[in-house]
């Protein structure tokens, strides 16, 4: 629990330390922040933007988390903000304005030295309710929990009644290990011995991280497939504007959608948006 609790003290510092520049924020560096899971495909596509606008520098925070990134933007503190999920009705009174850029499957994955390749969903649900306990080759499961209110946890509690059952009675069950942004939990995921978690696809590919992607119910997670058992486990991915964005944040978001931009995110792993 001391873990959770300081990475919600870091996540939190962040946001205040934004939302204290107030309106300073200025449209050079560009200031990109919001769910953790964009980060590592927004700082490719900035790579490869400021090679044509050499003049502009653009920061790429820490995360922020999808709420934390809409709140920093809203208050000027960032140029841009990055979501995993749609805005809501609040943020968008408020002037946010929400355009989905890609998709990402959701993957199941261990730590590389776990002897499984697959689990299916009746499986994972033991894992999570704690009725399953070892894998195959007696190793510890160790379940890596998000927040009840990400968007990882509502596609996990989806699968099944027998998921969602699972799932919030893992929330409540002392002693096991709660990520609360994305970049900790691939850490800890990559960390724990026979761990069992969800990372997006794209996050494990833009970040090079060394995890071990499961099979699930004889599944390969895949960018673009569009079967229904594959839909079950994707996340959209949303980069947030205002009337007020600056031209140069503007002309980041149109570098995007560009042809050049949709390829750099389908070269890795995510399925850019039509």
């Amino acid at each position: 629990m001391q873990y959770m609790t300081n990475a919600k003290i870091r996540s939190l510092s962040i946001v205040l330390g934004l939302l204290a520049l107030g309106t300073t924020a200025s449209a050079e560096p560009l200031r990109i922040g919001g769910t953790g899971v964009a980060l590592g495909g927004m700082r490719l596509l900035a790579e490869a933007f400021v090679e044509t606008h050499p003049d502009t520098e653009i920061d790429v925070l820490p995360s922020l988390g999808s709420s934390g990134g809409v709140k920093a933007l809203l208050a000027g503190a960032v140029d841009l903000a990055v979501s995993s999920r749609a805005l809501k009705e609040a943020e968008t009174e408020k002037g946010a304005i929400g355009r989905l850029y890609a998709t990402t499957p959701l993957a199941v994955v261990t730590s590389i030295g776990t002897d499984a390749d697959a689990v299916t969903t009746p499986e994972l649900a033991q894992m999570y309710a704690g009725t399953l306990s070892e894998w195959p080759s007696g190793e510890a499961i160790r379940v890596v929990l998000r927040p009840e209110s990400e968007s990882d946890t509502q596609i996990l509690r989806a699968l099944s009644d027998d998921m969602a059952a699972a799932v919030d009675g893992a929330l409540t069950r002392p002693g096991l290990v709660s990520a609360t942004n994305d970049q900790e939990n691939a850490e800890t995921l990559e960390r724990l011995p026979g761990s069992v978690g969800v990372v997006a696809m794209g996050q494990i590919r833009t970040e090079g991280r060394k995890l071990k992607v499961l099979e699930l119910d004889g599944i390969r997670p895949t960018p673009g497939a569009t079967d229904a058992r594959s839909q079950r486990l994707v996340k959209s991915l949303y980069i947030v504007t205002t009337s007020a964005t600056s031209p140069a944040a503007g002309a980041f978001v149109d570098f995007v959608f560009s042809p050049e931009g949709q390829a750099i995110l389908a070269a890795n792993d995510h399925t850019p948006a039509e």
